[in-house]
């Protein structure tokens, strides 16, 4: 299917890499004729989250004291083909951060004209946004629709034929630390706890648990402006991923508010388990894994919440 979309569409999928060098041989690409997408990738480095929140972006532009906004008016439809389950659930929670409690412009800018096709072997949760998406049943795929677009690629197209819906199943996850309903009141309860010092004693502060987290979203901001005369300036304003992990990210022009590594460490959990269930009503992780595989000093948050889980339970 992917191949007839290309024709109409930017379409970027999973593709194996065959990289043996690295964790995950999988990445998202914009899919070109005679490229495979991998149907069921598992985990890629970087989560296809890039697409509506790149690494780097120019947000506006301005030319003699005139402001222009990103233009994305030419931008041409794109489908982000094959997401499975958890990177599905990974942009619908960015959109949630990005839209609220004051909707980013660029990241909604971002995503129109992006639909989202994901494949799995169960159904999305149901308060997931998604166009189409693909349910692996034996040899066949069972198709459901999310959206107006999704029902108009699906009218008349001679790939699919109406069937009647099965019951709903969706993913049961195995029991994991971040399902815990005091989850929030726990973290808050352990700010003093000795564990974020021991962590401090492994932790590189590289900021790589967040760099690969779908649903971290901390930038930075930098102006580069050309000036010709007093009158007469032009322009840009780039923003570009940042880490709350990082020695400088809490500095401001009178000091660093944050300055130990271990308070970067508790806050990184702090806000993933306190302030984003308080602001948006869902914790600030999918449990995708990629923080655990990439962490340079193999830190496994799992751990550090099962072991407050059980001492201030």
């Amino acid at each position: 299917m992917a191949e007839s979309l290309i024709k109409k569409y930017d379409v970027y999928g999973p593709v194996n890499t065959h990289d043996e060098a690295v964790f995950s041989k999988y990445t998202f690409k914009k899919i070109g004729a005679g490229d495979k997408v991998e149907l069921h990738y598992g985990v890629t480095t970087v989560p296809p989250t890039k697409y509506l929140f790149p690494v780097r972006e120019d947000i506006l532009y301005f030319k003699n004291n005139k402001e222009v906004f990103k233009d994305s008016e030419n931008q041409k439809p794109r489908i982000l083909f094959g997401l499975n389950l958890a990177d599905l659930e990974g942009i619908d929670r960015l959109d949630k951060e990005f839209s609220g409690p004051i909707q980013d412009e660029v990241y909604a800018k971002n995503h129109e004209n992006t639909y989202l096709f994901s494949i799995d072997h169960f159904d999305p949760e149901p308060e997931t946004s998604y166009d189409l998406h693909f349910k692996k049943k034996d040899d066949r795929y069972e198709v459901t629709t999310g959206s107006a677009f999704g029902r108009e690629i699906v009218a008349g197209n001679p790939l699919f034929r109406e069937t009647k819906k099965e019951s709903l199943k969706t993913f049961e996850p195995k029991k994991s630390p971040i399902h815990n309903l005091d989850l929030y009141k726990i973290i808050e309860k352990s700010k003093d706890d000795p564990i974020w010092d021991k962590l401090t004693e492994t932790c590189f502060g590289c900021g790589i648990c967040t760099y690969v987290c779908p649903v971290c979203y901390c930038f930075e901001t930098e102006d580069k402006v050309k000036v010709e005369g007093i009158k007469k300036c032009e322009g840009c304003r780039k923003r570009r991923w940042d880490s709350c992990m990082l020695a400088d990210f809490a500095s401001i022009s009178s000091h660093d508010f944050r300055p130990e590594l271990r308070d970067r460490i508790y806050n990184w959990y702090h806000h993933k388990f306190v302030r984003t269930p308080k602001e948006h009503g869902f914790v600030g992780c999918i449990d995708c894994g990629r923080c655990i595989v990439y962490c340079p000093a193999r830190i496994n948050f799992h751990e550090t919440l099962t072991y407050l889980i059980k001492k201030y339970s």
